[in-house]
């Protein structure tokens, strides 16, 4: 589901910077100029940091299944639906946020 999610995301960041750059054609377009020398190190730290978002998210998902099976096992209710989309949401924009680096870099 996540994936799922997480690929709709990411194809509606592609088309709305698609339209953007269609509905104002007066932006000037800087050419295929050459990378600057730290840009391979930029996107290094990006996915490292992109991997390390996720690894909490996951962590996150492990503590959140921990809490609702401790609940349950006390007889409590618990509200944990609210914490479950708040890590999806923080795993959708971590993953959303490389796409959309990556794509304005031109490499990806």
């Amino acid at each position: 589901m996540l994936d799922v999610m997480t690929t709709r995301m990411v194809n509606l960041v592609y088309q709305v910077a698609y339209l953007a750059s269609r509905a104002a054609p007066g932006i000037p377009n800087p050419g295929q100029g050459e990378a600057p020398p730290f840009a391979n190190s930029f996107l290094i730290l990006l996915k490292w940091g992109v991997w390390g978002a996720l690894f909490c998210g996951v962590g996150g998902f492990v503590i959140i299944g921990a809490r609702m099976t401790i609940k349950h096992q006390k007889g409590e209710g618990g509200n944990h639906v609210q914490s479950m989309v708040l890590v999806g949401f923080g795993c959708i924009t971590a993953v959303s946020g490389y796409f959309f680096v990556s794509a304005v870099i031109g490499s990806g």
